[in-house]
C-alpha cells in the first residue's frame, strides 16, 4: 500500500455507510458479551499452552501476562470502558471458578478461533461454540431478561479463517469468493442467533487491514508497505458484512439492533498517525512490530524491542497497547453514535 489514497478509498468504502447511518438507541446500563478471536480474547486461551499466558504478554498491562494478546489491553478493555463497565470475566475462568464475577456479562471470546471451526493442534471454540457456551449459560439463568435487554454484545472475528483457508486448506484464489461468501453467510446467522438468545444490541468488527500486519508485511515488503492483495480481500468480506448486516436490520425492524465496527478504517487512520509520529521521532515505523523474534508462532520473552509504547503493533498480528488506544480514538465517534444502550 503506497500513500494517501488508498486510505482515502478504504475510510469512502466502509465509514460512509457505518457511521453515517448510526441511530439514536435506548439508554441504561449494560452487561458486554464477547465473542470472536485473539483481538478480543481476554483470558480463554489455555494456561497450559504456551502463548497468551507466558511473558512477554502483560508487559505493559496489567504488568504480568493475562490472557490477552497484546502487552496490554485489547479491544474489549476499551469497549467495556465505553459502556462504564470492567472487561468481562473470561468464560472459561468462570467455569474454573464459580465466585467469578459476572456481573459486567461474560468474555466467551477464543484467541485463534474462527468463525468455522480452525483445527491447528489444540482444540479451539468456533463462534458456533462460543455461542453454544452463552446458550447454555441462559439455560442455567445466569442472566435474567432483564439483563439481557440492557446487554451488549460484541463479536470480532474472521481474520483466522482466511489465514486457515490460505495455509491448512491450501485454498486457490478461485474459490475464495465462494468461501468468503459462505463465511459472511454463517456469521450472519451467528449474529441473528445472539441476538434471538436475548441480546439487543450485537456490535461486529470488521475485518482489520490484513495486508498490514507484520505477517503480511515482512520481506519482500520489509515492514514498509501493506500487502494490497490482503487488504482487497478484507475489504470484499467487509463490503459483504456491512450488506449482511443492512438486511438483519430490516429483517429486524430495528436500526439500531446490528451495529458495524469499522476497525479496518480506525486501524488505517491509526497507522497513518503512527507513520506521522514516526517522521517526528515519537514512534517507530508502525507496520514493524515490536516482537522480532518469533517461536512455535508466538513472540518470544528474548524478542521483544525495549519500549513496547514505541510500536504500533506488538506481534505479527496484534496492535500494542498503544495501538489499541490509538484505534480506539478513531473508532470512538462511531461508538457515541451507535453503541449507547
Amino acid at each position: 500500500m503506497e500513500g494517501e489514497g488508498v486510505f482515502q478509498v478504504v475510510l469512502l468504502l466502509f465509514s460512509i455507510a457505518a457511521i453515517s447511518a448510526a441511530q439514536e438507541c435506548p439508554k441504561g446500563s449494560p452487561k458486554l458479551f464477547v465473542f470472536g478471536d485473539s483481538y478480543v480474547d481476554t483470558g480463554n486461551w489455555p494456561k497450559n499452552v504456551s502463548g497468551t499466558w507466558k511473558e512477554p504478554f502483560g508487559l505493559t498491562f496489567p504488568g504480568k501476562p493475562d490472557g490477552r494478546a497484546s502487552d496490554g489491553r485489547v479491544l474489549t478493555d476499551h469497549i467495556a470502558s465505553f459502556l462504564g463497565i470492567e472487561s468481562p470475566t473470561p468464560y472459561h475462568l468462570m467455569k474454573d471458578d464459580a465466585s467469578r464475577n459476572t456481573q459486567q456479562g461474560l468474555n466467551f471470546a477464543y484467541g485463534g478461533s474462527g468463525v468455522f471451526p480452525t483445527t491447528w493442534t489444540w482444540k479451539i471454540d468456533s463462534l458456533t461454540a462460543q455461542i453454544n457456551h452463552f446458550d447454555q449459560i441462559l439455560k442455567e439463568n445466569e442472566y435474567s431478561q432483564r439483563d439481557l435487554d440492557n446487554s451488549v454484545a460484541l463479536v470480532s472475528t474472521g481474520a483466522n479463517d482466511y489465514q486457515f483457508y490460505f495455509t491448512a486448506m491450501k485454498g486457490f484464489k478461485d474459490g475464495l469468493p465462494a468461501f468468503t461468501e459462505g463465511l459472511v453467510k454463517q456469521l450472519a446467522a451467528d449474529l441473528q442467533r445472539i441476538n434471538h438468545l436475548g441480546v439487543k444490541k450485537i456490535a461486529v468488527a470488521t475485518l482489520p487491514p490484513l495486508g498490514c500486519l507484520p505477517l503480511n508485511t515482512v520481506p519482500p515488503n520489509s515492514y514498509q508497505n501493506c500487502d494490497e492483495e490482503s487488504n482487497r480481500i478484507a475489504m470484499i468480506h467487509n463490503q459483504l458484512l456491512q450488506k449482511a448486516v443492512e438486511k438483519l436490520n430490516t429483517d429486524d425492524g430495528n436500526k439500531c439492533t446490528f451495529v458495524i465496527l469499522d476497525l479496518y478504517s480506525a486501524m488505517v487512520s491509526a497507522i497513518a498517525q503512527f507513520r506521522q509520529g514516526a517522521e517526528n521521532t515519537e514512534y517507530k515505523n508502525p507496520l514493524q512490530p515490536c516482537c522480532f523474534k518469533i517461536v512455535d508462532y508466538m513472540c518470544s520473552v528474548d524478542g521483544v524491542c525495549a519500549d513496547p509504547k514505541s510500536s504500533f503493533f506488538f506481534d505479527q498480528g496484534h496492535p500494542s497497547d498503544n495501538g489499541w488506544n490509538a484505534i480506539y480514538s478513531f473508532l470512538q465517534g462511531s461508538l457515541d453514535k451507535d453503541l449507547r444502550v
